[in-house]
C-alpha cells in the first residue's frame, strides 16, 4: 500500500515536471519564433550597411554637383604678380573701411592710407563705393532731479522731510528705468574703390567686417539671377549676396566702370564676401559692356559658393580667366554646403590652393592667412582636393 502511494506520488510529481517542462519549452519555443521575426525586421548589421551605403551615396552625389559644372578654362595663366598686388588690395579695402569708420570726414581716398604704397602709387583713384547698413547707438539716460523751490513755499515746514522722500524715490526710479536709450539707424560705409592705371584697371571689394554682414552670408537661400540689360534669368544665386549687391553696388559700379579704357584689362577681386561682391560684378559687367568682357580677370579669395551649375557655367563662358584661391584649411569657401534642402551650390573659376592651419575658423579666413601664403607663392593648382586618405567609392 504504501510503495503504491510512493509510485503514485512520484508519477504525479514527474508528471508535474513533465508538464512545466514542456510549458517552458514551448514559450520558449514561441519566444524564438518572435525573435527570429524581429530578426528579419531589425537587423543590426543589414542597417547598418544600409546607413553606409546611404552615406556614400551622399557623399557621391554631392562630389558629382560638382564635378558635372562644365567650366571653361582659362586663356589667360593665373598671374602671381597680380595676386600679390591684388591680396594686399584686399587689405587695402579694410583700411579704407576703418578709417571711414572712426573718421567721420573720411573721403575715401587710398592714397592716404598705409598699404597704398606697396603697389598702387602708379594707379589714379576713379571711384570708391559705400553701402548704408543698421547700426545701433546708445545714449545715456537720465531722470531728471524734482525742483523743490515750489514745494519749499508751500509746505517751508515740511521741507527736510520731502526732500529725503524725492531723493528716496528719484533713486528707485533710477534703479528700475533702463539707462540707455538706442537709436537704430543705417550708416554708409566703404565696401571698395575702382583705380586706374596706364597698365590695367582694377575693381576691388573688400570681405566682412560687420555681424550684419556674416547673416548675410549665411542666408543662403537661392533666387534668380536675371541679365541686368536683358532681364533674362541666368540661373539662380546666393540671395543675401546677390541681394546686397544688386541693391547697393551694382548701379554705381556700373557707371563708375563705364569711364574707363576697354582695350585694358579689368582686374576684379575681393576676399570673403568680397569675393562673392566680385563675382556677381564681373557678371554684371560682361553682360552690361559686352566690349570689356574679354578684358575681365577675376581673382576671388576665400569666397563662398554663390551660385547654382546654371549661374556658374554661364558664368564660365562669359568669364573664363577667372581665379578662385582657397586656403584648403578654411571652412568660408566650403559654404553653402553643395546640396541643402533644394538648393544646390556649386563653385566656379579655376582652383588655386594652398594649406595654412591656424588653428581656428577665423585665422584660417583672413586676409593675412592669404596674404601671407600668396607673398610665398605657396599657392599651387591641382587637378583634384588634398588627401593624405582614399574613400573608397566602389
Amino acid at each position: 500500500m504504501n510503495l503504491n502511494r510512493r509510485v503514485l506520488l512520484w508519477s504525479g510529481l514527474g508528471a508535474t515536471i513533465a508538464a512545466v517542462f514542456g510549458r517552458e519549452h514551448v514559450q520558449d519555443s514561441m519566444q524564438e519564433a518572435e525573435q527570429a521575426k524581429l530578426r528579419k525586421l531589425y537587423n543590426p548589421t543589414e542597417l547598418v550597411q544600409e546607413a553606409f551605403q546611404s552615406d556614400l551615396k551622399s557623399f557621391k552625389d554631392i562630389t558629382a554637383i560638382q564635378k558635372s559644372a562644365k567650366l571653361r578654362s582659362p586663356t589667360i595663366p593665373y598671374s602671381r604678380v597680380w595676386s600679390k598686388l591684388l591680396i594686399t588690395g584686399s587689405k587695402l579695402c579694410t583700411e579704407q573701411y576703418l578709417r571711414g569708420t572712426f573718421e567721420a570726414d573720411y573721403d575715401g581716398n587710398i592714397a592716404s592710407l598705409p598699404l597704398y604704397t606697396q603697389g598702387f602709387q602708379s594707379f589714379k583713384q576713379v571711384a570708391s563705393f559705400k553701402a548704408t547698413e543698421p547700426a545701433e547707438e546708445t545714449i545715456p539716460f537720465e531722470v531728471p532731479a524734482f525742483e523743490l523751490d515750489e514745494l519749499s513755499n508751500q509746505f517751508p515746514d515740511k521741507l527736510d522731510k520731502l526732500g529725503n522722500q524725492l531723493d528716496r524715490t528719484q533713486t528707485a526710479i533710477q534703479q528700475q528705468v533702463k539707462q540707455v536709450v538706442k537709436i537704430h539707424q543705417k550708416i554708409p560705409v566703404y565696401y571698395g574703390f575702382l583705380l586706374t592705371s596706364p597698365k590695367a584697371n582694377i575693381l576691388m571689394f573688400r570681405g566682412t567686417q560687420r555681424q550684419t554682414e556674416w547673416l548675410g552670408n549665411i542666408l543662403a537661400l537661392l533666387s534668380p539671377y536675371r541679365d541686368p540689360s536683358s532681364k533674362a534669368e541666368l540661373g539662380s544665386v546666393h540671395y543675401g549676396i546677390y541681394d546686397f549687391y544688386s541693391t547697393f553696388l551694382a548701379k554705381p559700379v556700373a557707371e563708375a566702370v563705364k569711364s574707363l579704357d576697354f582695350q585694358k584689362p579689368l582686374l576684379i577681386s575681393g576676399h570673403s564676401l568680397g569675393a562673392g561682391l566680385a563675382t556677381f560684378a564681373a557678371m554684371d559687367l560682361a553682360l552690361l559692356y559686352p566690349q570689356l568682357k574679354p578684358q575681365i580677370q577675376l581673382y576671388a579669395y576665400a569666397g563662398p559658393r554663390v551660385g547654382n551649375k546654371v549661374f556658374i557655367e554661364t558664368h564660365s563662358q562669359l568669364i573664363p580667366n577667372h581665379y578662385r584661391v582657397v586656403n584648403l584649411a578654411d571652412m568660408i569657401p566650403l559654404l553653402p554646403i553643395s546640396k541643402q534642402l533644394n538648393a544646390e551650390f556649386v563653385h566656379g573659376g579655376e582652383q588655386w590652393s594652398f594649406l595654412s592651419y591656424q588653428g581656428d575658423i577665423i585665422p584660417n579666413h583672413i586676409v593675412m592667412t592669404y596674404r601671407n601664403a600668396i607673398e610665398q607663392e605657396a599657392e599651387t593648382k591641382l587637378g583634384r582636393e588634398f588627401e593624405n586618405v582614399r574613400i573608397p567609392l566602389g
